[in-house]
């Protein structure tokens, strides 16, 4: 026996001894640079790519075989474009396994790899063609145990056109342990990732132990240590942290985590945000589902409030077809200044892993506290069904009953039934609902067509709605004593969530106040995509008449806003009344408007209007001014000496109109100015048109009055305007719309009046002078 150890120890020596001999003489003798060309051709044929390795091939033989390739990089499939490239790549394989026939990967060090990867919309990459195998090349034994990698200073990025996502990861630090099927491991990376859809900007560390098992498709990893800090969607100074150990088999359905902590912190809007979760222990096995008690906290203050989330399982037991959740709980918090609200989620789940089958018999969600002196109460509850396989989430029996603060003050009190679904594979959803909210009975359709971004649709018919007693009001400072109440500065119309909003659907009311208007039979179809919001048809029954038309907001930079309405029939005088609490005009009939506008700021809105206008009205009156009055005292000031009379002026008042039984006119409007030259009115003593300016954009006017008398009634008008009968009078009315101002010319009045009595009394003189002329012929010549 020692004699057979000593024969096979000098023949493994000698074998030893040739090998180093073998590798010296190779190493001697065999030059790979002079190959390169061949390698290149062979890659260029094969898989129509150009490889460069412009230095030189180093190549070590014991105890590893290796090769030190310095910098290489090939091209895009079928083009010149560089895929990727290396500054120093160095691989070495172990010797003695070569002698099995197997090879081992043993160390790989990469330095400055940078590569693009794409994939294309259709599902395919630029590097299908390196992964498919050649059909003339022979299956190799290979098996990786690697004593270990470092990737220094790489590079990677990846345009996903498919997904509509860029991701590029740079600085990136790889170091391992041994790398060996069914030999823990060891590793620590370092890298920074951007990555649009979502968005993400951030370094990322993490240690951990490993191990795979390829033929039991097992992976695990154990004391594992990550960290992320950056930014990530919308939440700033992001530092998320995840620890555990996690063994997973996919195939076989297995999941075994524990000692799982995840932690995150962050600003979202510029407030903090925090969110903890810890699961101490889940097992997924081939019989048997066990958890222990599983616990999460999240918190965050947007707008200055305060709101805390916490839910706790104490833990699940049963089989893969059959496990129970025998209590989830839920309770969340809602604080600020004024608000102290309280919400508490109740329930239990049962389920099917294996088909992904959940479902609950009722889910409670109790509400309680008080938001100012009013308070906050009431109960929601649902069945729960969801079938994740097919992707199908069914909430059915929804029944809600609470008592809730009313952005208007007070309280509103809320009872809705109904249910909802959602298929999460066609990413949709619907909500049905009909109830009461108040004195309004509510039947409402409301979906989602798509997830992200979300796309909603509604169908809502209501059948009687006070909008105004919901409409939050903003508070009125009082001002200090004796001392007068700044004006408050102009706020920026808000349109940013119309920009990103996408929702079609129609609206039915069949009585509405709002904005203090009063109308019946509403009707509104929306439409709203790319920043656009279009309501059309937008119709209504309103003080006697009808409203027909449509309306269209732009919610760009500068925001436009348009509006065609057709009103018919309508009693503008009410209408007035409650839009802007003032009667500047009286009267029923049509008024047709085609306007548009732009601008942030009420004010640039009215500066800002273009368009035509026409109204059409009978039987009203005009606020403001008494033409028949200002024209009366104009002809009392006349005199005797009509050259002696001086124009005449004064101010309106509220309490003044002009009546008369028809008004028309149309109106051109441009840099928010309303130019009118075909105003035309009747009345029982006047005849009037009119042109001239009325500036919206700083409430005032520029006019022009030509009042005509015309013959009266017995005793109507007075003696005055019987006087003036026949005459045109011009009144220039001027002003700011609260205290129109007026002007009329007397002395061109004495004028006219003077001419009038002369051209009435012209045949009277001529005949008097006649008779006088007969009577001396008559003298002369007669005996």
């Amino acid at each position: 026996m020692p004699k057979v150890a000593r024969i096979l120890g000098i023949s493994l020596a000698a074998l030893l001894v040739l090998a180093v001999a073998v590798a010296g003489f190779i190493a001697a003798t065999f030059n790979p640079n002079d190959y390169k060309p061949q390698v290149i051709a062979l890659v260029k044929q094969k898989k129509q790519r150009t490889l460069d390795i412009p230095g030189e091939i180093k190549l070590s033989f014991f105890p590893k075989i290796g090769a030190d390739l310095g910098r290489v990089s090939i091209s895009e499939h079928g083009g010149s474009a560089v895929f990727a490239s290396v500054e120093k790549v160095k691989v070495s394989l172990a010797l003695l396994p070569l002698l099995r026939k197997q090879l081992i990967v043993d160390h790989v060090e990469v330095r400055g790899l940078d590569a693009n990867i794409r994939r294309e919309r259709d599902g395919t990459t630029n590097f299908d063609d390196l992964l498919s195998k050649d059909a003339s090349s022979s299956d190799q034994q290979v098996r990786f145990d690697i004593d270990s990698i470092a990737i220094e200073n790489a590079r990677i990025a990846l345009d996903d056109r498919m997904a509509q996502r860029k991701v590029e990861i740079t600085a990136l630090q790889l170091q391992t342990g041994r790398i060996a099927n069914a030999v823990p491991g060891k590793a620590s990376l370092a890298a920074h990732v951007k990555a649009n859809n979502p968005t993400l900007d951030a370094a990322v560390k993490l240690k951990t132990g490993f191990s795979f098992d390829l033929e039991q498709k097992r992976y695990a990893v154990n004391k594992l240590d990550a960290e992320l800090k950056g930014r990530a969607l919308d939440i700033t100074d992001l530092v998320l942290k995840l620890a555990g150990d996690a063994d997973l088999q996919p195939q076989a359905g297995r999941i075994d985590l524990a000692d799982l902590k995840l932690n995150a912190s962050g600003k979202q809007g510029g407030q903090p945000l925090e969110i903890n979760l810890d699961l101490p222990k889940l097992a997924v096995g081939d019989s048997k589902v066990s958890a222990s008690k599983i616990t999460g906290l999240a918190k965050l203050a947007p707008g200055g409030r305060t709101i805390s989330i916490a839910f706790a399982i104490p833990g699940l037991d049963g089989t893969r077809q059959a496990f129970k959740l025998p209590a989830l709980t839920l309770d969340a918090t809602l604080k600020d200044a004024t608000t102290d609200a309280r919400a508490r989620l109740e329930g239990s789940l049962v389920g099917d892993l294996d088909k992904m089958r959940f479902t609950s018999p009722k889910l409670n969600l109790t509400l309680s506290g008080k938001q100012g002196a009013t308070a906050i109460d009431g109960t929601l509850a649902s069945a729960l069904s969801a079938d994740l396989a097919s992707g199908n989430i069914d909430l059915s029996g929804i029944a809600a009953n609470m008592n809730l603060p009313n952005p208007g003050g007070g309280s509103m009190k809320l009872a809705l039934a109904g249910k909802a679904g959602a298929d999460l594979n066609k990413q949709s959803a619907q909500l049905n609902l009909q109830g009461k909210l108040d004195e309004s009975t509510i039947d409402a359709k409301i979906g989602l067509a798509k997830f992200s971004p979300a796309a909603y649709t509604f169908d809502i018919a209501i059948d009687k709605l006070d909008a105004d007693r919901y409409r939050a009001r903003p508070p009125v400072a009082a001002a200090p004593a004796g001392k007068p109440q700044p004006a408050e500065a102009e706020k920026p119309i808000d349109l940013s969530a119309l920009r990103t909003l996408q929702a079609s659907g129609s609206l039915k009311v069949g009585s509405l106040k709002a904005e203090n208007l009063r109308l019946s039979n509403v009707r509104l179809d929306l439409r709203a995509a790319g920043g656009k919001l279009d309501i059309n048809p937008l119709s209504a029954s309103l003080y006697g008449g009808t409203l027909a038309g449509s309306a269209s907001v732009n919610a760009a930079a500068q925001p436009r806003f348009a509006l065609r309405q057709a009103l018919a029939g309508v009693n503008v005088g009410p209408l007035l009344k409650d839009a802007i609490g003032k009667e500047p005009v009286e009267g029923r009939g049509n008024v047709n408007l085609d306007i548009t506008t732009e601008g942030a700021l009420v004010s640039q809105l009215k500066k800002s209007l273009a368009g035509t206008a026409r109204l059409e009205l009978r039987d009203g009156a005009v606020k403001g001014f008494n033409i028949a009055e200002v024209i009366r005292n104009a002809k009392s000031r006349l005199g005797n000496a009509a050259g002696g009379a001086q124009a005449q002026a004064g101010t309106g008042s509220a309490s003044q109109q002009t009546d008369f039984s028809e008004l028309s006119g149309s109106f051109k409007i441009a840099r928010g100015i309303a130019h009118n030259d075909d105003l035309r009115a009747k009345s029982p003593l006047l005849r009037v048109d009119g042109a001239g300016d009325i500036d919206i954009g700083a409430d005032k006017l520029d006019y022009l009055v030509k009042a005509t008398v015309v013959a009266t009634l017995q005793g109507q008008g007075g003696p005055e305007l019987q006087a003036l009968k026949g005459l045109t009078i011009p009144v220039r009315l001027s002003g700011p719309f609260t205290a129109i101002g007026y002007k009329v010319d007397v002395s061109g009045i004495a004028t006219d009046l003077v001419k009038k009595q002369l051209d009435s009394r012209k045949d009277e003189i001529k005949g008097k002078v006649e008779e006088q002329l007969k009577g001396q012929f008559k003298g002369l010549f007669g005996r």
